[in-house]
């Protein structure tokens, strides 16, 4: 008796794991939510830009017109020091000065050109959207233009140069 129970559970763990592989779990990769070889691609989603078939993305003049760019307060100021450290502060210098180390210096002494002070009048006057231009376009002389930084990165640093000049007071 006792062996016959052992040969029962035996058979039936033996066919309860037999027909787990029988769940269809090797076809869930094939059957998820994805485009299929041949089949036509889904449409885009509404408010695309491919869709709309226009740049959201204002043209330069259109910019340097915004008198006050948006900020995050704080975090902008934050977030646009990092930024700023990133791709500014070796011509502009950690403080806005012109004098970063790629200039001309004890060091370097043929170096070829002279950033600008951001902490001048000239560019103090200077719009918000203006700045943000110079960074999102590149420079009339010789700035490069950063596109890879996205339009919220970019406010950040208008945002934090503006606290380099002492318009913006950190809370």
């Amino acid at each position: 008796m006792k062996n016959n129970i052992s040969v029962l559970v035996f058979i039936l763990n033996f066919s309860f794991a037999c027909s787990s592989f029988a769940l269809p779990w090797s076809t869930d990769m094939w059957d998820a939510p994805s485009v299929k070889p041949y089949e036509e691609a889904r449409e885009y989603p509404d408010n695309n830009i491919r869709l709309e078939e226009e740049n959201r993305e204002l043209e330069r003049t259109e910019y340097e017109e915004i008198g006050v760019g948006p900020n995050r307060g704080t975090e902008s100021i934050k977030q646009g020091k990092e930024l700023y450290q990133t791709y500014c502060y070796a011509c502009h210098g950690m403080d806005g000065g012109g004098y970063g180390p790629v200039i001309k210096n004890d060091l370097r002494k043929n170096a070829y050109f002279y950033p600008v002070n951001l902490k001048q009048a000239q560019t103090q006057k200077r719009t918000d959207g203006y700045i943000y231009a110079y960074i999102r376009y590149g420079g009339k002389v010789m700035m490069p233009a950063y596109a890879r930084i996205n339009e919220q990165e970019a406010w950040d640093i208008v945002y934090y140069v503006r606290y380099l000049q002492g318009k913006i007071k950190q809370q």
